[in-house]
């Protein structure tokens, strides 16, 4: 029989079950803090409703699919369990290309550490490549003196969860936990933001920018398919948003669609949310842009576009601002990206660090419009 890593490397191997008694509850019970959908109370941890995807399938079946995957959704919770696990039902198995298997359908849990000056990474969900249920221990405590701790736990950025559970001590405290603001961010993209290509979940773009505001970041990301339909622009008008990113042109920048669909979209989000701020990107570079000059040209056709619709609202009273991602990946830009196109983890930092920091001007702004 061929031997693998495995046999040499116990750190690779998949993580069981163990024999400590717990009590295993349903992560939506309200003794943790869930975040990063609207949809929590159905079946799944989905980011659309039922109703919202049955909308907009005659008119993207693409994403009402993915609006099923669990990207972005996290648990917040303060316990003073040693032992922290969880129990995982798969929509389906591990299948990506240019994916980890820990990224697509596995978990990280953090725990917050001053000594880091915020959450630290603990441990990461390893199981049986083929499996759809999982069960894993995350905690590193189990010999260490019961104190209580803040823990984040992110699921899987490229599957569906269908079941959930966290399993802690008998006799545990467990309570839920918050953010330091109020405020919520939306992005809404393309698989990118989506987290293609994430080594795991806590480095996809929305769970970096979360962690860096203290704030519950919804991810919206549509993995090919964001194509900024009038009926998106209205689901996502109908969140208690604060501030929306929209960052979709590596989808509906191909062809005449960003161009098209960009004014009814804005408009129908508009219509529900008009306190709202919008920030509209442009996409990252791309190793094609060394040799597709039609590429080329077409980005910086919709830079332009971008920039012009941002100023042409803000002419209308809308706080719509433009984020120019053109240049954001230093050097070789294409060693950033995984497959040259897709940010590796590197570049998910870099996309993370752009959108906090536009972010926190589009506050600025809209604190400025709220106090005048």
């Amino acid at each position: 029989m061929a031997k693998t890593v495995f046999d040499f490397d116990r750190n690779m191997a998949s993580q069981g079950g163990g024999a400590r008694p717990l009590v295993w509850r349903s992560a939506k019970d309200p003794v943790f803090g869930t975040f990063g959908s609207d949809a929590l109370a159905e079946h799944g941890y989905y980011r659309l409703t039922e109703a919202e995807r049955d909308r907009i399938r005659p008119i993207n079946d693409g994403e009402a699919w993915a609006g099923t995957h669990s990207s972005g959704i996290q648990i917040r919770f303060f316990t003073d369990s040693a032992d922290v696990r969880v129990r995982v039902k798969l929509a389906g198995p591990f299948n990506m290309t240019n994916m980890t298997q820990i990224g697509q359908c596995g978990m990280d849990l953090y725990v917050h550490d001053e000594r880091v000056g915020g959450f630290a990474l603990h441990e990461v969900a390893r199981y049986d490549f083929d499996a759809t249920y999982y069960e894993v221990p995350l905690s590193h405590f189990v010999d260490a003196p019961r104190q209580k701790r803040l823990f984040l736990l992110h699921l899987p950025l490229y599957q569906a969860v269908e079941e959930m559970e966290i399993g802690l001590d008998e006799g545990a405290a467990v309570e839920p936990a918050s953010f330091g603001h109020g405020t919520r961010v939306g992005v809404y993209g393309t698989s990118i933001v989506h987290g293609c290509a994430a080594s795991r979940p806590g480095l996809a773009p929305t769970n970096l920018l979360s962690r860096a505001l203290d704030e519950e970041v919804l991810n919206f990301g549509f993995s090919g398919v964001a194509f900024m339909e009038r009926e998106m622009g209205e689901i996502l008008g109908s969140r208690r948003l604060d501030t929306l990113i929209v960052d979709t042109e590596p989808n509906a920048g191909v062809d005449e669609r960003l161009g098209n669909n960009t004014a009814p979209f804005l408009d129908a989000f508009f219509e529900r949310n008009p306190a709202a701020s919008v920030i509209l990107v442009s996409r990252v570079p791309f190793a094609l842009d060394l040799y597709d000059d039609y590429r080329v040209r077409l980005a910086a056709h919709y830079r332009t576009f971008l920039k012009e619709t941002a100023r042409r609202y803000r002419r209308r009273g809308a706080l719509v601002s433009f984020l120019d991602s053109s240049k954001l990946f230093k050097g070789n830009f294409t060693e950033y990206t995984t497959d040259g196109i897709h940010p590796n983890d590197v570049g998910m930092h870099a996309i993370a660090g752009a959108y906090e920091r536009a972010v926190r001007a589009a506050e600025r702004m809209r604190f400025r419009e709220e106090t005048r």
